[in-house]
């Protein structure tokens, strides 16, 4: 599959529409030769390459394996220490890390980048008109809690493993609408500001969805199924199963981490290693990629679009 330029996709996203959605989690622009960029990177550098030779030669260590209980733990952790204030435009950039695009390197954080994801949806959505939507490892909603929104026509559901992701989606469903700082994240206009409230939020494994052979006409996933390497197969033949018409993916796809160190990267965490082409032997025909937005230094992703094949 040929990765497409973003002028390339027809989705009608600009540089400039991502440059503002992306500049308010941007802490500091940067260069390749600015000292700081460069100590942060020979930094991360020798990190990758301890924990990577761990991994080599220690690999039968518990705690070098990427497994479901290990995911479980780590974003059960994550999930419940996440506040819904980090969506603000003005919330303090804390912990930013290497992100580049376009020839351009800067620290950011990666709350700019799930809004830049989220125009992506919106078009996408706005492509294929479906009238249901599934995310697949939808965390803490955030995706979804936006999307519903914007198109409250839409019957949107969310399935999460962890306990704290679900509780905290779940609970979010409490406000009486959705607050002003949430609608200012939004990348485009909240058309229905309580329509996040009729979300189907399930706790559940992606191995083993709870719906339906085709029962939705787009599932889509936002770096889920990066954690899902050791369970790749079950994974990907789940959501083309329950798949209608489409899927949509932003993932962590081989195409775009051939490189030394996104390479060694995938390697040292175990992260998902599928290539795009790969797709069509789930039945799902890849039909637009692109990697043209920002992106982590050493971690690639790309959205892929796909149609499911006719039985």
């Amino acid at each position: 599959m040929r990765i497409s330029a973003l002028a390339e996709t027809g989705l009608g996203i600009s540089e400039d529409q991502i440059t503002t959605l992306f500049a308010p989690f941007v802490s500091q622009p940067s260069g390749a030769f600015d000292p700081l960029w460069r100590q942060e990177i020979t930094r991360r550098r020798l990190k990758h390459l301890r924990h990577a030779a761990r991994r080599l030669f220690m690999g039968w260590l518990p705690e070098t394996r990427r497994d479901e209980d290990t995911v479980r733990t780590e974003y059960e952790r994550g999930w419940a220490g996440i506040d819904y204030a980090r969506y603000t435009l003005d919330a303090p950039l804390d912990g930013a890390t290497p992100w580049e695009w376009r020839g351009r390197q800067m620290f950011a954080t990666d709350t700019g980048a799930t809004r830049v994801r989220q125009l992506f949806l919106i078009r996408i959505l706005e492509r294929l008109r479906p009238r249901s939507v599934l995310e697949v490892g939808c965390g803490n909603g955030i995706n979804l809690l936006l999307l519903a929104g914007r198109f409250p026509q839409i019957a949107f559901s969310g399935l999460e493993l962890t306990e704290a992701g679900h509780a905290a989606a779940v609970a979010f469903q409490r406000h009486a609408a959705l607050p002003r700082e949430m609608k200012a994240y939004a990348p485009e206009p909240i058309e229905d500001p309580q329509a996040f409230k009729r979300i189907a939020f399930v706790q559940g494994n992606a191995v083993a969805m709870p719906f339906a052979d085709g029962a939705i006409d787009l599932v889509y996933t936002t770096l889920a199924l990066e954690q899902m390497e050791r369970v790749r197969g079950a994974a990907l033949s789940e959501i083309a199963r329950v798949a209608g018409r489409n899927t949509f993916m932003v993932e962590p796809f081989r195409d775009v981490n051939k490189a030394f160190w996104p390479r060694l990267y995938v390697y040292r965490r175990n992260y998902f290693r599928g290539a795009i082409d790969d797709l069509e032997h789930y039945g799902l025909r890849p039909v637009l990629a692109t990697d043209d937005f920002p992106q982590e230094v050493f971690l690639k992703a790309c959205a892929v679009l796909a149609e499911k094949k006719s039985a």
